[in-house]
């Protein structure tokens, strides 16, 4: 019983650390939005991570060199395109134009998206109680995404039409992390959570490299030095902590526990959103938010 339970224990409490590194983090980066732009925080972040990632995968294997299997490169690596370098990407261009208090709770409800694809793929059980969970949760981020949109500062922050790109952004971001999460959990059978982590990090780092490279044609302003360490301390944090806690949280309790337990990061970015960043959350976004995690919490504790 006790070999059972340590690593259920272990995945708990890492996705409970990558919630709140990931979140905490987030409305940092959102706070940092007017000095550094969205591409060089995706560059600063992942390139600071690749050093944590190491350092783990060889604590892990108890070696500097590691190998994982061939046939686990492919889903590994496509995860971490289609999760972190374009569904993040799409985030942070989302949070820029409806506020994080919107934009987290709406791409937090992915996990409705990786049950479904879980249970179709890899056999996840369908228990009715997660069922309506997921509708909770559903109607939460609908409750968000129409939220009244009239008093004055959000108003004079965000136009209709940022409104609305960054509400559809949001919801391709929700499908980019569902497919991530399912194809990563593929690709971690057999293969050390570390070890993966190292490998995912460190593809996604060389593929930003041309993409880099390209941002400095035309008039690129280049952010200022304290925006570049702020990045770099948060990065470290945001993407290096966050994706190794992440990784042992989806191999030892699967992608769907892992992504639902990240999914009610939304409790501390809602508040935080508006102590740190000034924003004005309304009445209806207060409820989707509470609606969200209630259902969040539903499909976790199993009755």
């Amino acid at each position: 019983m006790q070999v059972i339970l340590e690593p259920y224990a272990l995945g708990i409490i890492s996705a409970l650390l990558a919630m709140l590194f990931f979140g905490v983090t987030n409305v940092i980066y959102k706070k940092m939005s007017e000095s550094i732009s969205v591409m060089d925080i995706m560059f600063t972040r992942m390139w600071v991570s690749l050093p944590v990632a190491y350092i783990f995968a060889i604590a892990a294997s108890g070696s500097i060199t590691f190998t994982i299997p061939v046939e686990s490169l492919f889903p590994l690596i496509l995860s971490m395109v289609i999760g972190i370098v374009i569904g993040d990407g799409m985030y942070f261009y989302s949070q820029e134009r409806i506020g994080v208090a919107r934009a987290f709770p709406i791409a937090m409800s992915y996990p409705l998206l990786v049950y479904l694809l879980a249970a179709i793929f890899l056999g996840e059980p369908v228990i009715p109680q997660r069922v309506l969970g997921a509708f909770i949760v559903v109607f939460g981020v609908i409750t968000i995404a129409r939220a009244e949109q009239d008093d004055t500062k959000n108003t004079n922050r965000w136009s209709s039409d940022d409104l609305r790109i960054g509400l559809v952004l949001a919801f391709l971001v929700l499908i980019c992390w569902a497919l991530s999460d399912v194809i990563f959990q593929a690709g971690l059978v057999g293969v050390g959570p570390a070890e993966a982590n190292f490998y995912r990090i460190l593809a996604a780092s060389l593929m930003l490299v041309p993409i880099f490279l390209y941002s400095f044609k035309g008039n690129r302003m280049v952010p200022n030095k304290r925006a570049i360490i702020f990045a770099l301390a948060t990065g470290t944090v945001g993407l290096g902590l966050s994706l190794v806690t992440y990784s042992f949280a989806v191999k030892f309790v699967g992608a769907t526990v892992t992504s639902l337990i990240v999914a009610s990061a939304p409790m501390f970015t809602a508040p935080l959103s508006v102590f740190y960043l000034d924003e004005d959350v309304n009445k209806q976004v207060m409820l989707g938010t509470l609606l969200t995690i209630i259902g969040v919490l539903m499909v976790v504790f199993i009755v």
